[in-house]
């Protein structure tokens, strides 16, 4: 089989590997799609990784079955999740989840960029049918918008509150969609272009002048939109970092200790998504409650990874999607 592996930064070559076996309660599945993520093209969490086949937003259809897997059967149509907590330990049980041992260690071989990709045992558990009419180009946005869901949770946001989202792209513009499914009518975006600030208008989204909100979300990692989004909270608010700053100093945010304390605003993170926010997730998109196709503006082939990577990279792709 194919695969694209990305061996610098700016280096991404088409391989062959040999085709996955499934072992016992593992699956094959033959790789129909897999979105880039933001972070395959965030260099400094990239660099670590090389060399490696990127890659974790995948649909497929199950092509070989391990012994003793139950649940799913071959030609299955399904969305992969790369990663599945245990349940039990302390962290799932506080609700950090993604910050399990357990899923910080499983994933998929060898990547989402590949014509083929084994599915692990205990991700087989996690594999979510795709309902019929369902385009598994579309349903590559259900990891990340499971993400941003996770994230709304982990802000308190619900029904009468004010959101505002920094950063219009397709994570800003996918927490303005979700947030509006979840009945959160007061949205507002911060969004330096125009086309993306356009974009995040028609989804209902009104731009931001001075009014104080109760969450902020912010989906950039640059230190002055973090500043921004948190002088826009109202006493008593929170803001939720989307996308992580650089480890350097210099990209860190300044927030000011005593406008936390006397404001009583909350600082929060959200990682990645848990099993049940890709449910829901699929939920939102199967129900018709949210259109992926704004979202989607590339579909690219496994041999043109590469430009799909540089597309992403250099904004000017809204979401890239490699489709072997």
């Amino acid at each position: 089989m194919k695969v694209a592996r990305s061996v610098a930064l700016d280096d991404v070559r088409i391989e062959e590997l040999d085709d996955p076996v499934p072992g016992p309660g593992e699956v094959v599945c033959d790789v129909l799609a897999c979105g880039v993520c933001a972070s395959d093209v965030t260099d400094w969490y990239v660099e670590r990784k090389l060399p490696t086949v990127l890659g974790h937003e995948p649909t497929g259809v199950v092509s070989a079955v391990g012994d003793g897997v139950d649940g799913v059967r071959l030609g299955d149509r399904v969305a992969i999740h790369h990663h599945a907590p245990c349940g039990e330990c302390r962290r799932c049980r506080r609700g950090h989840e993604t910050l399990c041992e357990r899923f910080r260690s499983s994933g998929i071989e060898p990547g989402g960029f590949a014509e083929r990709v084994k599915v692990s045992a205990e991700l087989v558990s996690e594999l979510l049918l795709l309902p019929d009419g369902l385009d598994p180009v579309a349903a590559t946005l259900i990891e990340p918008l499971a993400c941003v869901l996770r994230a709304q949770d982990r802000a308190g946001l619900r029904p009468g509150d004010g959101l505002l989202v920094v950063g219009a792209g397709v994570n800003g513009l996918l927490q303005i969609a979700a947030a509006h499914a979840r009945a959160v009518e007061a949205v507002w975006v911060r969004e330096p272009r125009a086309d993306r600030l356009s974009l995040a208008e028609s989804l209902g989204a009104e731009h931001h002048g001075n009014e104080l909100v109760d969450v902020a979300i912010v989906c950039t990692p640059e230190p002055d939109a973090i500043a921004v989004a948190a002088d826009a909270l109202a006493p008593g608010g929170t803001l939720c970092l989307y996308a992580p700053p650089a480890p350097a100093p210099a990209a860190q945010p300044a927030l000011d200790g005593t406008d936390l304390f006397l404001r009583e605003l909350t600082v929060t993170a959200s990682y990645s998504a848990g099993p049940g926010d890709m449910r829901a997730a699929l939920s939102l998109l199967a129900d018709g409650q949210l259109d992926p196709e704004p979202f989607i503006s590339h579909r690219v082939p496994l041999e043109e990874t590469a430009r799909a990577l540089d597309l992403q990279r250099r904004g000017e792709a809204l979401k890239a999607v490699v489709v072997p």
